[in-house]
């Protein structure tokens, strides 16, 4: 029972990272829920919105999402009319997934309120706090996280 109780720095580290994570994304979604929407909802809708029409496999590489999951998420997504699925012309067993004129429309009204509650949960860290993170968090980086699905933000001076 002793070892359990004498784990190192990085595990310390990995388990305080998992649960601050998880901590602040569900702060954020519950944002997301009044909006009826999940975060896989929304995050679906967030990169079709900036990468135009994507093969669902696609989407599942920027979301780090397994195919299946994203199949659910765009089944839901589609039945309530915020995008399209769309064979194909030269591959028919390609289908891309784009957004329609509504959930364009909704991810435009969620966006803004959805950065606010980001901002306000990472408020805590000044610029130069926030840019410390990220380079750590870039020492860890794998290359399916290097896929963003942020729009590109203006080089600010922190």
């Amino acid at each position: 029972m002793g070892d359990i109780q004498q784990v190192d720095a990085k595990v310390r580290a990995y388990v305080r990272l998992i649960r601050t994570a998880e901590t602040l994304h569900a702060e954020v979604s519950r944002g997301l829920a009044l909006d009826g929407l999940t975060a896989s909802q929304f995050s679906t809708l967030k990169v079709l919105k900036l990468q135009g029409a994507l093969a669902q496999r696609d989407i599942a590489k920027y979301l780090l999402k397994s195919g299946g999951n994203v199949t659910m998420v765009v089944d839901n997504l589609e039945r309530e009319g915020l995008v399209l699925r769309v064979r194909d012309t030269e591959d028919r067993r390609i289908v891309f997934v784009k957004l329609t004129a509504l959930g364009e429309e909704l991810f435009d009204k969620v966006y803004p309120g959805h950065l606010e509650r980001i901002r306000s949960v990472i408020g805590g860290l000044s610029d130069v706090g926030c840019d410390e993170l990220i380079d750590l968090l870039d020492q860890l980086a794998s290359p399916e996280t290097e896929l963003e699905c942020a729009p590109e933000a203006p080089a600010v001076a922190s």
